[in-house]
């Protein structure tokens, strides 16, 4: 599946070119991303249609890839209408995450993934959560952006972006809608670890996103009680995904033993 690379690359170049365009005002860029977002939607739908990417495999892999089509093509018919060329900033990284996995596809090893209900509800609800989070994450830096345009009275960079007000509460409300499902499966996490090993497990990865879930409570807490600040809200939520950046970190590249009972 070796064309299956140049679903999420297109969705890559999509997303830097829709932030250039963000950034220099020049809409010929913004054009462009949405013809390759267009083109990434079709090189899905033609390799599900020749069965390049066979749909009825049990890959979650597979299952993601056509999970990041059907929401391309929602948000493409839904969200942009709305936000316009800025559609892909938001859609394009989501998609691109979602594909990705594919290009690493195991095959058949997969299949335990499925067999084992709480493990999978456990990589799902991570993937999920992060994902919004990560969305989170560019409406962070689009505030603080924004917020240094209208500080600066850069008028010509201002008209390209929404509002602080609208910003920051979309922002809150991707956090307020991802921590139930970091808390679930963070939760399960720790289940899965009990019926794999007998015991619940407690490592370093276990400890980092247990700090970036706290990170996240602090931050909902601050904001429903004390009515913190876009400005605030936008760094804590930055500091949390950092503290999740570094717990796939150390469980992928530093060979710690985080989760190997679930091999």
């Amino acid at each position: 599946m070796e064309s299956t690379i140049f679903v999420p690359v297109l969705y890559a170049i999509s997303f830097i070119l829709t932030l250039y365009y963000v950034a220099s005002g020049k809409i010929k860029f913004s054009k462009i991303g949405h013809y390759l977002f267009i083109m990434a939607i079709s090189v899905q739908a033609i390799l599900l249609i020749v069965k390049d990417v066979n749909y009825a495999s049990k890959s979650l892999e597979v299952n993601l890839f056509v999970i990041a089509l059907f929401l391309s093509i929602s948000c493409y018919l839904f969200i942009k209408p709305s936000i316009k060329n800025l559609y892909s900033l938001f859609v394009s990284p989501v998609a691109f995450i979602l594909t990705v996995p594919i290009i690493f596809d195991i095959g058949e090893g997969n299949n335990l993934l499925f067999n084992n209900r709480i493990l999978i509800s456990h990589v799902l609800l991570n993937l999920l959560s992060h994902t919004i989070l990560f969305v989170s994450i560019i409406f962070s830096l689009m505030f603080l952006y924004q917020y240094k345009n209208i500080k600066n009275k850069k008028i010509n960079k201002i008209g390209r972006l929404p509002s602080l007000d609208l910003i920051e509460k979309v922002n809150f409300l991707l956090i307020s809608l991802s921590f139930p499902l970091m808390t679930i499966g963070l939760v399960l996490g720790f289940v899965l670890s009990k019926n794999q090993i007998g015991s619940y497990w407690f490592g370093t990865v276990a400890t980092i996103s247990v700090l970036s879930w706290s990170i996240y409570f602090l931050l909902i807490l601050l904001r429903s009680i004390y009515k913190i600040s876009g400005y605030r809200i936008s760094y804590l939520s930055i500091s949390g995904f950092i503290t999740i950046l570094a717990g796939y970190i150390f469980m992928y590249l530093l060979d710690l033993p985080s989760h190997n009972f679930i091999y």
